[in-house]
Order: C-alpha cells, then structure tokens, then sequence
C-alpha cells in the first residue's frame, strides 16, 4: 500500500462506486430517454418509464444517505475524541480550554498531521482561520488514517 498523502487519501468503495451508482444511473438514463421519445406517441409508456425513473432516483439517493449516515456519524465523533485526546496529550490542556473553537472540518483536516506539527498547524490555524482544505495543503508530514469509512 501506498503511503497516504494530500493526492490519495479519499477512499472508494467498489460495489456502490463502480457497480451499483453507475447501473443506476444508466438504468435512469434509459428511463429519462423512453420518457422523452414517449412523451408526444404513448402516455401509458412515459408513465411507467416516469414511476421507474423515480423509483431509480429514490434508490440512489437512500442507498447513499444510508450507506454513509450511521458510519460517517459515529466515525465523526471517534475523530473528535480521538483529536481532543491527542491535544491533550501533546499540550497538557484540554481543547475545550482553548479561546479558539475549531469547526469538526478543522479537526478532521488537522487529525493528518504528525504529532510534532500538529500544535504549530494548530496555532497557525487560529491565526489565519483557515479552512479544511488549507490546513491539509500545509501539513508538513501527513500522518495516515486508513481506517476511514
């Protein structure tokens, strides 16, 4: 395995990615097309093609939200927990003690620092209020989590 870095932490799993997304949204596309070529010759045909296009359509979007709900919750909190415990660790001080509240997403972006930047990514954070993605782009060493959902 590769070492993770900015370019390849995001993680994909196979059977909804490449499997299961990609027959639905060829199977709506076929219905969109039968509702078109139907509209103007058979109401019965764009019916039934408009009930499976939504049927298609409710399909994707529960398998994503409950696919992903649940465990992206609770993978959240361990995150927050796993963080708060590390600050503490590494600063002797609880982050809550902190005048600076950082946002979940700035958690989740600073968790892939090591350890010896982690505190000077923190201060540099509060001073610039940066985002997510700009406290990923100045991680000196990227600490990997591939154990992610």
């Amino acid at each position: 395995m590769s070492a993770q870095n900015l370019k390849n932490h995001k993680k994909f799993y196979p059977l909804h990615h490449f499997i299961f997304y990609p027959v639905s949204l060829i199977l709506l596309c076929v219905s969109l097309f039968q509702i078109f070529i139907n509209i103007n010759h058979n109401s019965s045909f764009v019916m039934i093609w408009s009930a499976i296009a939504a049927v298609v359509v409710l399909m994707i979007v529960l398998s994503f939200m409950l696919r992903q709900h649940y465990a992206l919750g609770l993978q959240d909190r361990i995150i927050i927990n796993e963080f708060k415990f590390r600050y503490f660790t590494l600063a002797g001080t609880r982050l809550e003690n902190s005048n600076y509240h950082f946002s979940d997403s700035q958690v989740f972006a600073l968790r892939f620092s090591e350890d010896e930047d982690l505190l000077e990514l923190m201060n540099k954070t509060i001073e610039n209020d940066w985002s997510s993605s700009q406290i990923k782009q100045n991680i000196k060493n990227w600490k990997a989590d591939n154990k992610r959902i």
